[in-house]
């Protein structure tokens, strides 16, 4: 019997941590959509890394992100360009050899996990949320990506961390945040582009 008193308490204990657990992430995570769906138009510097551990992957860029309300803007040095001009999204890349423009319907770029233009506010729904250590744990209930872990010290977002279903760890790292972007144009030209691939169905 004390056996299984025991197991029962430590049952309870767990219960009562993963709850306490998930009201503070949810009540962390309000407090952070509140802030940050105040402020639809924001400049902020992005360092990004992709890294896959497993397969020994490691890609690290620095550059970017403007978001005008639905409008966004991400560049990584002269040669990547990730925009929403609020009709369609488009994924510019230039290399040595060969330079592409995909177009994409507004919130069908699947390139990313999470939509550049909603980087600072993608938890505000759809999600479950709990503590892990000093970050917030968010899993998607539609199974999008894996998890994303978001470090908001201070009530501001400083670094999010994204897991996709490829167990590719996507991490931006944010300095910098400002609400002046009124020197960002939302263009991209296609023809800086050797090809152009058109993935839009019917939302042209």
């Amino acid at each position: 019997m004390k056996t299984l008193s025991r197991i029962s308490l430590i049952i309870f204990l767990t219960a009562v941590v993963y709850s306490v657990s998930g009201q503070d992430a949810k009540s962390s995570l309000d407090r952070l959509y509140s802030k940050y769906s105040d402020i639809p138009n924001y400049s902020v510097s992005v360092n990004y890394v992709a890294e896959n551990e497993a397969m020994g992957f490691r890609n690290e860029q620095s550059g970017g992100l403007a978001v005008v309300g639905e409008k966004y803007k991400l560049t990584y040095g002269p040669n990547e360009t990730w925009m929403s001009d609020g009709k369609a999204e488009y994924l510019g890349t230039k290399e040595e050899d060969h330079s592409e423009l995909l177009i994409f319907c507004p919130g069908e770029n699947f390139e990313s996990p999470i939509n550049h233009g909603k980087l600072f506010v993608f938890y505000g729904s759809g999600v479950d949320a709990s503590m892990e250590g000093d970050m917030i744990k968010v899993v998607p209930k539609d199974g999008s990506y894996k998890y994303a872990k978001i470090d908001a010290s201070g009530n501001t977002i400083r670094k999010i961390v994204v897991l996709d279903e490829f167990n590719m760890s996507h991490i931006y790292t944010f300095s910098g945040f400002s609400t002046n972007t009124d020197d960002v144009e939302f263009t991209i030209d296609a023809s800086d582009y050797a090809d152009t691939i058109d993935e839009r169905q019917g939302c042209k």
